[in-house]
């Protein structure tokens, strides 16, 4: 997947899976950035734009609610 953001004046690429793009928008960003644009799946696309609704289109919101949920399921199944 790839997720365009812009933060302040600097536009940012971010890639890899869903979760990873995600780890990264927490640890890099404080503030929350502009979606610019992204491209991925249908899956993944499909599971981005769920997220945001959920999050009323906060995307770091998005992202913490997406490890949280990753973590448990994760925690299930081992």
């Amino acid at each position: 997947m790839e997720l365009w953001v812009k933060v302040g004046g600097e536009t940012v690429k971010l890639q890899g899976s869903l979760k990873a793009i995600y780890e990264s928008l927490l640890e890099k960003f404080n503030e929350n950035p502009q979606i610019l644009a992204f491209n991925g799946t249908k899956k993944e696309r499909r599971r981005f734009k769920r997220e945001l609704r959920c999050a009323s289109r906060d995307l770091l919101k998005a992202a913490k609610n997406y490890l949280n949920w990753y973590k448990n399921c994760k925690r299930l199944f081992n």
